[in-house]
């Protein structure tokens, strides 16, 4: 499954970037800079600390990105493992999968990170994305959702596959709409859908966004599902 950050682009050049990318083995960041243009920033092991910001001096810099702050977000490597974390340094916060960032965190292959305005796909080649926290075998089941649900998931996970950021999901009265269905049974139906993914502990706003970019990981919704409701 492609990364929401690259969906819609289908420039020879560009998926050529990230095939040569994939193939050289190594982590690698992939996002679009101010002008739309795909970057790809490979991840050095040998590196104490990438940061991530509006100045220049970054590692990573957003000049083209207001909402990103000068010194935003780290990205190290320990045990292994990239992790990021933000430490109070930015002032509209730094997300993973549409969750604030607290602390630090592990990053796992086709994590999509949100600084300012700028979303950031985290790859590791070789390495299965994580994936719901649910019982195991649940998650291919996916005949067990009802048919209504299949559609609500659809709808949901619609914007992540448009051009552009395609980042947050559709609005309980988007997926009504699309689908037809009654917009208290859509908050029900997803409300039930965050319970069997084990989310139900979050708030809602976040569980919804959870839900969508974990529907799609898993194969439930795939990019064909998105042009359709």
């Amino acid at each position: 499954m492609e990364s929401p950050v690259t969906l819609g682009s289908r420039t020879p050049e560009e998926v050529e970037e990230r095939r040569a990318a994939l193939e050289r083995g190594h982590p690698f960041l992939l996002f679009r800079d101010g002008d739309g243009q795909q970057r790809i920033f490979t991840l050095d092991e040998d590196a104490d600390a990438i940061t991530v910001g509006r100045r220049y001096e970054a590692d990573i810099s957003l000049p083209w990105d207001p909402e990103a702050s000068r010194l935003h977000a780290e990205l190290s490597l320990r045990a292994g493992e990239w992790t990021i974390c933000d430490d109070g340094w930015s002032q509209n916060g730094t997300w993973v999968n549409g969750l604030r960032l607290a602390g630090r965190r592990r990053l796992a292959d086709g994590d999509l990170v949100k600084i300012g305005r700028t979303i950031i796909g985290f790859h590791r080649p070789g390495e299965p994305g994580p994936g719901p926290t649910m019982v195991q075998g649940e998650l291919s089941a996916a005949p067990r959702f009802s048919d209504q649900q299949q559609r609500i998931l659809r709808a949901l996970c619609k914007p992540l596959f448009a051009d552009g950021d395609g980042f947050n999901p559709a609005s309980d009265l988007e997926v009504a709409d699309a689908t037809g269905i009654a917009p208290a049974v859509v908050t029900q139906e997803l409300d039930l859908l965050a319970r069997l993914f084990g989310l139900e502990d979050m708030p809602r706003p976040e569980r919804r966004a959870e839900v969508a970019l974990l529907a799609v990981r898993s194969g439930l919704v795939g990019a064909d599902d998105g042009t359709q409701a």
